[in-house]
């Protein structure tokens, strides 16, 4: 079969094999070829290339045309044509060089006219120059050619007046500044565009946010939209990530504002996807990094939750702040030392925060018709639920007496206006210059936040320029 083949099918095979990489038995079996042709056709490819394929390689010869001798008659033709072609040429050279068609060559420099003469006290007459005697004329050839005289030095009082007064130097005028075009200055959030350099994105970390099926959805929402505007920061922004919780707790992705290069945007990221879906997960995770203690903020006694992490945030200096919060005054107290209350005017010793976990069965039904009672005279009919095993259900979950953790809301009511004068108080920069804050609250079914917190949170963010968003809805 070898000797059938083409020298471009003996091409195709051996380079079939170098570039798929086939074993030489698989092709030579493929193609029904012995083992020693294709080695020889590998070797000639890889010693003369994909010439040894062609069927007349190394039997090439060479030409040799013959020339034949010319006559006389063409030989006399060709040297006449060269003659002539010579001629032509150097008659055009010289007509180039010479222009005899102008009038005024050949008269000399001197006669053209009288104003381009460097002569000008002695100009010189053609006709006068043609009517001189012969002996003159002769004379006038053989004397030699007179020197322009040198030009005399300028007087002393003209050198002593440039000595006095030199002449200004020429002063060169200076280049302006080339404009340098500004960095991209716009960061994404939410769907929208924002004006700024350096951001701080704050998320609370509190357990609240996983303690039902909506609330874990709107968490895991918030932290794909910070996770997606993180990603695309400009490699000229700046940010910082703060996770606050409860009353007085925070840890900051940098112990300063971060450059948003891809090392900062990757710890970020994997912090805010390490948070997880679980409880226990979330209070391991969310304390890395640099704690409270680490960092520069140092909030005065009494500014607590949101206010508590907003002094920790605008303390990095950011021209915006994200602030993502949930279901704040549901912090659970076993958690919170008593020291957090100070500045709060309550009462630490009074607050207990031991209580057994509570089951729909071992409510009495007093309890039950009065909670539902109270639900229904705080909400809209439309919002509620159709069956009243619900409506009991939610009342007695947000009264408190259904929740395995006893949460602070359940007992005690935190002073938010208090902390937020004492937020105030403390800021270093004036009002003016507070960073524009957006801040999205995402509550669970049938949950409110006290007029209290939500007032003064709707009027800092609206007096930073900012947005306050009720439950947001998440592209």
């Amino acid at each position: 079969m070898a000797e059938e083949l083409s020298g471009e099918h003996k091409l195709r095979i051996v380079l079939e094999s170098i570039l798929r990489d086939i074993p030489k038995d698989e092709q030579c079996q493929k193609y029904g070829i012995s083992e020693d042709e294709f080695q020889g056709w590998h070797d000639h490819l890889i010693t003369n290339g994909g010439k040894i394929f062609e069927p007349d390689f190394g039997k090439t010869r060479t030409r040799v045309r013959k020339v034949h001798q010319m006559s006389s008659l063409s030989k006399t033709l060709l040297v006449l044509s060269l003659l002539v072609n010579l001629a032509t040429m150097i008659f055009v050279a010289v007509w180039k060089l010479y222009p005899f068609d102008d009038p005024e060559y050949g008269l000399g420099p001197n006669l053209t006219d009288s104003r381009d003469s460097p002569v000008e006290d002695a100009p010189l007459n053609i006709n006068e120059t043609i009517a001189l005697p012969d002996d003159e004329e002769t004379n006038f050839v053989t004397q030699a050619p007179a020197v322009s005289p040198e030009p005399l030095p300028p007087p002393r009082a003209d050198l002593e007046h440039l000595l006095a007064k030199p002449m200004p130097l020429l002063k060169s005028k200076p280049l302006l500044p080339v404009p340098v075009p500004e960095p991209a200055r716009e960061i994404s959030f939410m769907g929208g565009n924002f004006q700024g350099k350096h951001v701080v994105y704050l998320l609370d970390a509190g357990t609240h946010v996983l303690a039902e099926k909506e609330t874990k959805e709107s968490f895991k929402a918030m932290k794909t939209e910070m996770l997606s505007s993180i990603a695309n920061l400009s490699p000229n922004s700046y940010f910082n990530l703060v996770l606050f919780w409860n009353l007085r707790e925070a840890h900051a992705l940098g112990k300063t504002i971060l450059r948003a290069n891809h090392e900062n945007k990757k710890y970020a990221i994997d912090w805010l996807t390490s948070l997880g879906e679980n409880i226990d997960e979330l209070k391991v995770k969310r304390s890395q990094f640099y704690p409270k203690e680490l960092l520069y903020a140092k909030p005065l006694t009494g500014v607590v939750g949101l206010w508590y992490g907003l002094s920790t945030a605008i303390s990095f200096d950011p021209d915006l702040v994200f602030v993502s919060v949930g279901n704040l005054p549901a912090f659970n107290l076993s958690e919170v030392p008593k020291s957090h209350y100070e500045g709060l005017g309550l009462d630490p010793a009074r607050i207990s925060p031991n209580r057994s976990e509570g089951k729909t069965g071992e409510v009495s039904d007093l309890i039950k018709v009065t909670a539902r009672k109270w639900l229904i005279s705080i909400e809209d009919a439309a919002n509620l639920p159709l069956t009243e095993d619900s409506i009991d259900d939610i009342a007695l979950r947000r009264l408190g007496f259904l929740d395995g953790n006893f949460s602070a809301s359940q007992m005690i009511e935190i002073p938010w206006e208090r902390s937020f004068d004492h937020l105030i108080s403390g800021m270093e920069i004036g009002i003016d210059r507070v960073p524009q804050t957006h801040i999205f609250v995402s509550l669970p079914p049938y949950a409110t936040l006290p007029r209290s917190l939500i007032d003064p949170a709707r009027e800092f963010s609206e007096s930073s320029k900012g947005s306050f968003t009720l439950n947001p809805s998440f592209p």
